[in-house]
């Protein structure tokens, strides 16, 4: 039998190398979780597709890209899917609440949904370690829809869909096969 004063060095070692050790061990980076599934955007392409080309034909600034490669400049992988979180919760906190807008383009409420629940259940989790440079580049995009003015509605959604394309190729995980 192992004495109280054994028992508790033991302890106190064990204790110590935990310690020592846990400044290496790091946690999984929040973007672990930050992947959608691409079985999710698949359901809502074609509906998301069908409101894009709807409001392209009311966008008459072909010369203006929201969502471009100017909205990941300088940025690595996991910064991407952090700007274009942000992107889709300025675009449902601003733009897409429009009353008018949800009479004009058929599908928008359900599409507006859609991301809506991808925000909360798939990229809420999403985030950077550079958000000095996410965040220029996400003001640059808003300060580019504040100069588009009322213009920059129908430009929001005839982008919905390359914003979809963008979460597909950035952030998406294709389905995983049995066995894998």
């Amino acid at each position: 039998m192992l004495s109280f004063t054994t028992v508790a060095v033991l302890v106190l070692g064990c204790f110590a190398v935990l310690v020592n050790c846990a400044p290496r061990l790091k946690p999984k980076s929040s973007n672990a979780v930050c992947h959608v599934e691409e079985q999710l955007l698949r359901q809502m392409r074609h509906k998301v597709h069908a409101l894009s080309k709807d409001a392209e034909k009311h966008d008459e600034d072909t010369e203006t890209r929201l969502v471009g490669k100017d909205l990941f400049r300088g940025l690595e992988e996991s910064g991407s899917c952090y700007v274009l979180k942000e992107v889709i919760d300025f675009y449902l906190g601003t733009v897409l609440k429009s009353d008018k807008l949800h009479a004009k383009y058929s599908h928008l409420k359900e599409v507006k949904e859609f991301l809506t629940i991808l925000m909360k259940r798939h990229m809420s989790a999403c985030d950077t370690e550079d958000k000095t440079k996410a965040n220029k580049n996400i003001e640059q995009l808003k300060q580019k829809v504040d100069k588009l003015g009322e213009a920059s509605k129908a430009k929001v959604v005839g982008e919905l869909f390359i914003l979809l394309q963008e979460i597909g190729s950035r952030c998406s995980t294709p389905g995983r096969k049995p066995g894998h």
